[in-house]
């Protein structure tokens, strides 16, 4: 089966990967000392995503690995009771442990594999905006995947995918005592490059 020729148990592989990525909008309050100062409404931008990952087979069909990625994008913050804009960004480092499932090869060769997967882990957040930052202590995160993947050779093949990822809702701690509360959410399409270890050429 092109399954059982794509993995074996065992195997290790390493990949990487970039892409867009859109964070979803959000409304808030924004208290100083817990008093309410201001009602910020955040719209996001097209943002982009880098990462890495590192994994390994642990059946014909199933592999676990650990990611890294960045997401960034650009926003623009609305006081929804004064009018008031301002210009930001917002960035998050995550750290994942995804499990995914490769469905058998499709195609005369079998090269290619379409895959479902799901991921849990931890995330900062931190979002700059008219000279004051904003972030998060280490929040709750995960995110479910979807793509297909191109074998190139016996060792690397090209994949694309889309995924889904949030964090849990937490504080974003800001200048003197001032803060907020929110989650990161974002929809991603990516691109990336793997290469599997000890395969014959």
């Amino acid at each position: 089966m092109a399954s059982a020729q794509q993995f074996s148990l065992g195997e290790a592989y390493v990949k990487g990967f970039g892409g867009a990525t859109w964070p979803s909008g959000f409304d808030t309050t924004l208290t100083e000392d817990g008093t309410d100062i201001a009602l910020p409404s955040f719209d996001h931008d097209t943002g982009y995503t880098l990462g890495v990952a590192v994994g390994a087979a642990v059946s014909p069909n199933v592999s676990m690995e650990i990611e890294y990625a960045y997401r960034k994008a650009d926003f623009t913050v609305t006081d929804r009771d004064e009018g008031d804009q301002a210009n930001g960004d917002t960035s998050a480092n995550a750290f994942m442990f995804n499990a995914l499932y490769m469905f058998d090869g499709m195609g005369a060769t079998g090269a290619a594999q379409p895959y479902i997967g799901a991921g849990i882990g931890a995330a900062n957040v931190e979002m700059s905006a008219g000279g004051q930052n904003f972030d998060t202590e280490t929040l709750f995160a995960y995110q479910l995947i979807g793509g297909v993947d191109y074998k190139l050779n016996s060792n690397t093949s090209l994949y694309a995918e889309g995924r889904w990822f949030q964090t849990e809702s937490g504080k974003f701690d800001g200048p003197a005592t001032e803060s907020f509360d929110g989650e990161f959410e974002t929809f991603d399409v990516i691109v990336g490059i793997r290469y599997v270890f000890g395969r014959a050429k």
